[in-house]
């Protein structure tokens, strides 16, 4: 009963390792395709969303309330700040992504021509700005919405009534 147990793939033969070693890069190279499709549309997303927000609460203080009527503006000058942030973080991240993969290519050439083992572990400043942009940029357009709607809802009472 004390017997340890063994790891199946411990018995696979060379030809049985090499067809699992080749579905492993199968399945990481669909991931990272996915993985990157995701990035993409949250970048799009933000863009748009953003954009349209920050539109959308123009009109709001220009059609729906006055300025001069408004309560608290202050809050909406910063859902503008978080709107107008989260566009800029989104466009700086595609820069940083851009310089990102160009830093990874000249490491991969290092790596791999070059037989620098050092170069195979780095990752360049732009990746991580780009990490970091990009968490910067989901977190200020929630900011944005939630300012927006505390706004809203701070002035709902002269919002005229139709009809």
């Amino acid at each position: 009963m004390d017997e340890e147990r063994q790891n199946p793939r411990d018995t696979l033969d060379y030809d049985e390792s090499e067809k699992l070693y080749e579905m492993y890069l199968k399945e990481e190279e669909d991931i990272s395709k996915r993985e990157l499709s995701n990035v993409e549309n949250l970048d799009k997303a933000i863009l748009s969303l953003s954009s349209a927000g920050l539109g959308l609460s123009l009109v709001f203080i220009k059609n729906v309330v006055k300025l001069t009527e408004a309560n608290d503006i202050w809050i909406l000058h910063v859902s503008w700040l978080m709107f107008v942030l989260a566009i800029t973080s989104t466009l700086l991240s595609y820069l940083f992504g851009q310089r990102a993969l160009n830093r990874q290519r000249e490491f991969s050439e290092r790596y791999f021509f070059d037989g620098d083992e050092d170069a195979g572990q780095q990752k360049s400043l732009a990746s991580q700005m780009t990490r970091f942009l990009s968490y910067v940029s989901v977190f200020t357009y929630i900011a944005a919405v939630a300012c927006t709607a505390f706004f809203i809802g701070a002035n709902l009472e002269n919002i005229p009534a139709s009809g």
